[in-house]
């Protein structure tokens, strides 16, 4: 359904054109309804952040010993986020600077690279990407290495960032380590994020090159700022993300 921010409708003109084209829609989660609009091609939602360490090479290891707990690695007692051999059993590092850890996986990877090479994957420490469940990406049409610009209202900082990951279902509001850096968080897999719902996360379905095309952080940055500035850029954000627009 079409929707107008009430926060425009008391703004001057000019404002109300940045603002125009609000379409709601809600995202049923697990335990409750989520709400995201639909703003000039993008879709805009705001959410806390966890910090998700998936990707880098240095994510897990045995004991516990990587940046996040070894029991963040797993769903209902199975390792999704950690290359696997033939016996099922986590793939160990045998040489390089973080031999001995595991090797963390990313749902979005280099196409023809070796699934036991953390190469292959996106590092979480260096490249600022965010997660988002299957149910978000069904419903909105957004596939892996889509771009957004995440903003944290609390301290005016943003991050360019790529869909590198596909979370579980029914959770929302997830980043990467690099990108919890750059919005000024705590970037501690194990205690950092935030769960107040000051982050606006700001996603272009179809931006991407698809799965099995990495991008450094800089091709991110300079793809990504195009087309936020096509659709608007941070005087559009401001205008439909203010307290009391929807």
């Amino acid at each position: 359904m079409a929707f107008v921010c009430s926060t425009c409708l008391a703004s001057p003109p000019a404002q109300q054109t940045a603002c125009a084209g609000y379409e709601a829609a809600d995202l049923p989660l697990t335990a409750s309804t989520f709400p995201v609009h639909k703003i000039g091609g993008a879709i805009l939602f705001r959410a806390g952040m966890a910090v998700d360490a998936d990707g880098a090479p240095n994510a897990y290891g045995p004991h516990n010993r990587g940046l996040d707990f070894t029991a963040n690695a797993k769903n209902g007692g199975t390792f999704s986020s950690l290359a696997r051999g033939p016996d099922g059993k986590p793939v160990i590092q045998r040489s390089g600077r973080f031999k001995g850890y595991y090797v963390s996986t990313t749902s979005l990877r280099q196409a023809g690279g070796n699934a036991s090479a953390p190469a292959t994957y996106v590092n979480a420490a260096k490249t600022p990407y965010f997660v988002l469940p299957p149910e978000f990406m069904q419903q909105f049409g957004v596939v892996l290495g889509d771009l957004a610009v995440v903003t944290n209202r609390r301290n005016g900082r943003s991050a360019f960032a790529i869909f590198a990951d596909v979370g579980p279902p029914g959770r929302l509001g997830e980043g990467s380590i690099a990108l919890a850096e750059a919005l000024g968080l705590n970037a501690s897999p194990r205690y950092g994020g935030t769960t107040d719902p000051s982050i606006i996360y700001l996603v272009f379905p179809g931006s991407g090159l698809g799965q099995g095309k990495l991008r450094t952080a800089k091709e991110i940055r300079s793809s990504a700022s195009k087309l936020f500035r096509q659709w608007g850029s941070a005087r559009r954000l401001q205008a439909c993300s203010t307290p009391g627009s929807p």
